[in-house]
């Protein structure tokens, strides 16, 4: 499990690396609607925010790009049984974006998280959990944007516990 965090972390820093004139890079901040799915769980959303960096790399001009991603994530639900359970992430996102107009694109792709830090003491959290992402943007004048997505966990959050974390992503970027 360590050596491929290191080749994802590895892989995406080469891609972050290589500079090429027409990239883009870019800042995303906003908030997160999360929570956790599994069996017979009665938990509800939690909020949090989130706040990255991003790059858009051109593999058909204006039309289809490679978004690789690092943000920063607060993660986590609210139940009846337990403290609030937060969850914060360094995730990594690999996305591909594509323009139907310039106003409007959609995204999706792999999403890595990594666990900074956590509250939770009644079982071990995972240290690593894929994700997968859906998203769209509207691309507003002067390089704003107001995006959406929507993140489902592939993995089990926890250890003994058959759940997956669930996130919706609210916010803003800003293409330089």
């Amino acid at each position: 499990m360590r050596s491929l965090k290191i080749l994802l972390l590895s892989a995406f820093i080469v891609l972050v690396s290589n500079a090429v004139s027409a990239q883009a890079w870019g800042v995303r901040a906003g908030a997160n609607i999360s929570n956790i799915s599994g069996n017979g769980l009665d938990t509800s959303a939690k909020t949090g925010l989130y706040v990255g960096v991003y790059k858009e790399i051109p593999l058909i001009k204006s039309l289809l790009f490679i978004q690789p991603e690092l943000q920063y994530s607060q993660e986590g639900f609210e139940t009846d049984n337990f403290e609030d359970t937060k969850i914060d992430y360094l995730t990594v996102p690999v996305l591909a974006k594509i323009y139907v107009v310039k106003l409007l694109s959609f995204e999706t792709g792999p999403q890595f998280g990594f666990v900074v830090s956590d509250n939770v003491d009644y079982t071990d959290v995972n240290s690593f959990v894929p994700s997968w992402a859906f998203g769209t943007s509207l691309n507003l004048p002067l390089g704003l944007s107001i995006n959406a997505r929507y993140i489902t966990g592939l993995d089990d959050t926890f250890e003994n516990i058959d759940a997956k974390n669930q996130n919706f992503q609210i916010g803003a970027a800003f293409q330089f």
